[in-house]
């Protein structure tokens, strides 16, 4: 055999063992990844409220999708911060998620100090819905309409009382540029969660209480809530008779966003497959029976799209409330 052709054939083994090395080398998920444990959805509200039905259903439209089972855990406190502290600090791995998008991730932080950067500490990976925030009160209450309220807030500073899903709060954030750009001054009364506000406005312990149409929806077609207004630039479908507070004059609008999140650093391949799958979840019968019957406005939008949203919410409030 000529020699030349004993030291190309060597030369050819040389490259193709060098090629095999690095094929072990690089990650599995560099090429593919599909999850092999159950993925959890953490909520950072109390069950029964809009984040809590748009991770369970969510887990339940993705059951034959999905190969693994998606689990959804409560981890309720601080106007969802406490969820999303752990989401921040978990392993980027695909496999802890949280609902985000409203509270913890576009206001919280503009009312206190975070042991994570909304707006750097998350990937997000798919936006599901968006709600603008509505305020309501009891169907019995003193107050005939929004503008009724606002002029006994004027003469009695403190004296109407208002509900949210915790301090630093979407719904908090709203009430406080609410406060700003008419003047007067509420007593706020945080919750771990809106049904637990909702309870408190039937119960009588808050005048008035914010909180997405989905959640209010339920009492406000049985007739035991009455929806004074709602803070966004049109009008709800489902609310045809509800004007806006741009309507009446008050520049205030303010959407609850809510979508999947993991923590940063989430590797492409991992992110694409979440996107994927759960975008084929919202596809899916059941998923779309919930949407129709539930009132919740649903918004896709990819993670980039997601992320810009976000970061543009947070500058908003933080804007809106002075910081």
């Amino acid at each position: 055999m000529n020699p030349a052709s004993i030291r190309f054939t060597r030369r050819q083994l040389t490259t193709a063992a060098l090629a095999a090395m690095a094929s072990l080398a690089t990650p599995a998920w560099s090429q593919e990844w599909v999850p092999t444990q159950p993925i959890t959805i953490m909520v950072g509200f109390a069950p029964g409220g809009s984040a809590d039905q748009i991770a369970r259903q969510l887990s339940f439209a993705a059951k034959n999708i999905i190969p693994v089972p998606v689990v959804v855990l409560n981890k309720v406190g601080a106007a969802g911060a406490i969820a999303a502290q752990a989401v921040a600090d978990a392993k980027p791995d695909g496999y802890t998620l949280f609902v985000g998008g409203g509270s913890e991730t576009t206001s919280v932080g503009n009312f206190k100090t975070l042991g994570y950067d909304p707006r750097k500490s998350f990937t997000p990976v798919i936006k599901v819905s968006r709600a603008p925030s509505i305020l309501a009160v009891r169907a019995d209450a003193r107050f005939a309409d929004m503008n009724a309220l606002l002029a006994e807030a004027r003469q009695a500073p403190e004296k109407v009382s208002y509900g949210s899903t915790g301090e630093g709060g979407i719904f908090h954030a709203t009430g406080v540029v609410l406060e700003k750009q008419t003047g007067i001054k509420l007593l706020h009364v945080p919750y771990k969660g809106a049904a637990d506000s909702m309870n408190a406005l039937l119960g009588g312990q808050v005048d008035a209480t914010f909180g997405a149409y989905e959640e209010m929806k339920p009492m406000i077609d049985t007739g035991r809530v009455r929806p004074l207004a709602m803070f966004s630039r049109t009008r709800l479908p489902g609310l045809p008779n509800v004007p806006t507070m741009m309507e009446l004059g008050v520049p205030v609008a303010l959407d609850n966003m809510k979508g999947l999140m993991a923590p940063a650093g989430l590797p492409e391949p991992v992110l694409r497959y979440l996107h994927d799958h759960f975008r084929k979840a919202m596809q899916t019968d059941m998923w779309k029976e919930y949407v129709a019957k539930s009132g919740l406005t649903q918004d896709y939008a990819d993670g980039a799209a997601f992320q810009k949203e976000i970061v543009d919410a947070y500058g908003l409030i933080g804007k809106a409330i002075g910081k």
